[in-house]
């Protein structure tokens, strides 16, 4: 017998036994349960309160990990951008600095084929 079984069986003998239940017992039993429902609606909005606030937290929960995942995800390669933009930039100041710092003529910074090398260079 499952639990569906055995709460219709309970609900027939209560049924069958109501009919047999005096007026005055019936008016004291119909005012006590008047007043259990009501302590019950408090009690279900003291709980829903609480425990809606928890099932919303349980379906804004995985939206809220997704979004900080992309968050983090976007954070991680904005600064991987930005770490690589500042290598580059370290990059070309050092081979600035070595040709500067080289013992070239002013006339090899002069000649166009010079600007073209060092394109050429730069994008390798």
């Amino acid at each position: 017998m499952n639990e569906r079984d055995f709460a219709n069986r309970i609900k027939h003998y209560l049924d069958l036994g109501a009919g047999r239940v005096d007026s005055r017992a019936a008016t004291r039993l119909y005012e006590a349960r008047l007043k259990a429902l009501s302590h019950a609606a408090i009690a279900d909005a003291r709980v829903s309160l609480t425990g809606g606030s928890q099932s919303s937290l349980d379906d804004v929960l995985p939206r809220g990990r997704t979004l900080i995942a992309v968050i983090a995800l976007a954070l991680a390669v904005g600064g991987f951008s930005y770490w690589n933009a500042l290598e580059h930039a370290a990059e070309l100041a050092e081979v600035d600095t070595a040709l500067l710092a080289d013992e070239l003529p002013i006339d090899a910074y002069l000649d166009s084929g010079f600007d073209e090398w060092l394109k050429h260079s730069s994008e390798q």
